[in-house]
């Protein structure tokens, strides 16, 4: 099984920030607010100095760029209460931020074919339709969001069309390393349930395994039930969860 740490250190080269600073092995990373994977710290290993020295910097340079200072959380699926990183910024008053997720693997093999055949189309880069019907927790996308969808070693966009139109649904595939991520994954409300989350899962997933990856990775929010129930149905099983601590005022 492969550690969080190290799963979490695969999953960054997926989204990377246009701005990063290494603290000792933690990772700041700023996007301009866009995401909370791409506009907080990863504290994985150690920052160097003691903690309440690296939280002090990490918060001063958040606070710069005039962004919320924020640390996102790896945690085990079980004695999460026992994380120590995550005890002592609540001791500290740093607030949890909404939307904790899952990280949920699996091996690309394991991805069943879909039940009904559906053409996906894949794309080197997301086109203005394709941009135009992913959302970001329901908002449209700021212009660094393409800067973001880009920013893996490799990556190709899929898109469901009915009828030649516009797409009804979209996802991005990555590839860094073995490793492939699937994000960005947004079906039309007047379209789910027919099918199409599952034809996109699998058509990302070959088109990762076309460039080497064998294991393939995603996040999603604990409260989509829908989606989590897709993924398992897909293959997919939980690895850890992740929240994000959030600096207090002032």
């Amino acid at each position: 099984m492969t550690r969080i740490d190290d799963l979490e250190r695969a999953a960054a080269r997926h989204w990377q920030a246009p701005e990063q600073e290494r603290l000792g092995e933690w990772l700041l990373r700023a996007a301009e607010g866009f995401t909370g994977r791409a506009n907080s710290a990863l504290p994985l290993g150690d920052p160097g100095p003691p903690w309440p020295e690296a939280v002090a910097y990490v918060t001063d340079w958040y606070r710069r760029r005039r962004l919320t200072p924020m640390i996102a959380v790896p945690l085990p699926l079980a004695d999460a209460r026992r994380h120590r990183l995550d005890n002592f910024l609540a001791e500290r008053a740093w607030l949890l931020r909404s939307g904790p997720a899952f990280v949920m693997t699996a091996a690309g093999a394991d991805i069943p074919a879909p039940a009904l055949h559906t053409d996906v189309q894949l794309d080197p880069e997301p086109g203005a339709d394709w941009l135009a019907v992913y959302r970001y927790r329901g908002q449209e996308l700021p212009p660094i969001a393409r800067t973001l969808l880009m920013s893996a070693p490799w990556q190709a966009f899929a898109s469901v069309r009915r009828e030649g139109s516009r797409p009804v649904a979209v996802g991005r595939v990555s590839v860094a390393g073995r490793w492939g991520a699937i994000t960005a994954v947004e079906v039309d409300a007047g379209c789910r349930r027919q099918g199409l989350g599952a034809a996109l899962t699998s058509a990302l997933a070959a088109a990762a395994a076309d460039r080497g990856a064998n294991r393939i990775l995603l996040q999603v929010e604990t409260g989509n039930t829908p989606a989590r129930a897709l993924y398992a149905r897909c293959g997919f099983r939980d690895s850890h969860r992740y929240h994000y601590r959030i600096a207090p005022t002032g």
